[in-house]
């Protein structure tokens, strides 16, 4: 029984080396600045008044973007950045997609931008540590709280505002 134990001794403390360096590597990877949030009534009310108070981001894949979104959002895929890690390419479709929706690559200062993702959470916070890495401000960032999910679960009155 002594030698069994003794065995088993290195593969806990491999086991264990990996479990710290992984926990090290999650910390070291995201940036997470503190999102606020925009609720799916408070966006959907601001579409139907006809205000434009914020210009929308759907920042899901495009071909997610493409199959349904909120009526006026402007797709800026956030996938390489947020699965692969290239924030280079996360950035250059946020400077494509603000120069098409605002005329600059980073857009202007009175601007506020509504994150659309898949549950509100992890493209939307790459979105919005890229958003800021740009120079945004983190004040004019907001993200649909619970993301598309909770947009197609709303009902019909949120379903005809999409495309």
């Amino acid at each position: 029984m002594k030698n069994k134990s003794l065995k088993l001794i290195p593969i806990l403390l491999i086991l264990s080396l990996v479990l710290v360096a992984c926990g090290q590597a999650e910390e070291t990877v995201t940036n997470q600045n503190p999102m606020q949030y925009i609720g799916v009534e408070e966006l959907k009310t601001s579409i139907e008044s006809g205000s434009d108070d914020y210009i929308i981001l759907d920042v899901r894949k495009v071909e997610d973007y493409n199959t349904s979104h909120i009526v006026g959002a402007y797709t800026s895929d956030q996938d390489a950045a947020n699965k692969g890690g290239d924030d280079a390419t996360g950035i250059a479709n946020l400077k494509n997609t603000l120069q098409e929706a605002t005329g600059s690559e980073v857009g202007n200062a009175e601007d506020k931008y509504a994150l659309v993702c898949y549950s509100g959470k992890s493209y939307a916070q790459k979105a919005t540590d890229l958003m800021i890495e740009m120079g945004i401000s983190k004040d004019q960032i907001y993200t649909v709280e619970g993301g598309m999910t909770a947009w197609e679960e709303g009902g019909d009155d949120y379903k005809g505002l999409l495309e």
